[in-house]
């Protein structure tokens, strides 16, 4: 998860709205004996950063308390350290909260593009068919105009998953999965909202949550 949120931070966590939607939902899934909504959320980001963290924390509470879910933030409960080490103990602490369900956020996969193009015209951009008839000067010119300027351009794409999870039977109730593509000029805290009311209005959609 480290990853990810090296890409979605308060730091680094910088950059993200376009002018066109850079957050989609590619799917869902719902267990089949899931019939009526959950109660009460614990929300768990998992990132060792602590602001990432309640950033994503905060925002689903806010954002599931605002469709009538109930949710709680876990991030002042319990360290990521002390629930991989005692994940009952961790559960137990969920409940005495008041949660019936856990609502899990983690890195599914990130990929990274990189395209590089140079200022000027073609004709700046030499090209040797061989190298016998290329004296040395010819081939210091090349090499010379080969230090021209150039323009890099990084694109990420981030998949995250969110997963649902009952507290008493360790079952999972329902999951989704997005896709961000993640560019330079984009405002990456800014899209952390959009990026959380996708998974919320697929939960409502769904009827996990009421």
């Amino acid at each position: 998860m480290t990853a990810v949120f090296h890409s979605l931070s308060l730091g680094a966590l910088a950059a993200l709205l376009c002018s066109c939607a850079a957050t989609s939902l590619k799917k869902t899934w719902k267990a089949p004996d899931c019939q009526q909504p959950v109660g009460k959320i614990a929300v768990l980001a998992i990132d060792d950063r602590g602001l990432v963290r309640q950033g994503f924390e905060n925002r689903f509470v806010a954002q599931l308390t605002k469709a009538g879910a109930p949710a709680v933030v876990t991030y002042d409960l319990l360290s990521l350290a002390e629930i991989k080490q005692d994940k009952r103990a961790a559960a137990d602490r969920f409940r005495a909260s008041g949660a019936e369900a856990v609502l899990i956020l983690r890195l599914a996969d990130i990929s990274s593009t990189y395209r590089e193009s140079r200022a000027g015209d073609e004709r700046y951009v030499p090209v040797i068919t061989g190298v016998d008839s290329v004296g040395w000067y010819d081939f210091y010119s090349v090499g010379f105009m080969d230090l021209s300027s150039t323009y890099g351009t990084l694109k990420q794409t981030v998949y995250l998953e969110t997963s649902l999870h009952d507290l008493k039977t360790e079952k999972r109730l329902w999951s989704g999965l997005t896709e961000t593509v993640v560019r330079e000029n984009m405002d990456r805290v800014a899209e952390m909202d959009p990026l959380v009311a996708k998974f919320v209005a697929a939960m409502l959609k769904d009827g996990v949550i009421r």
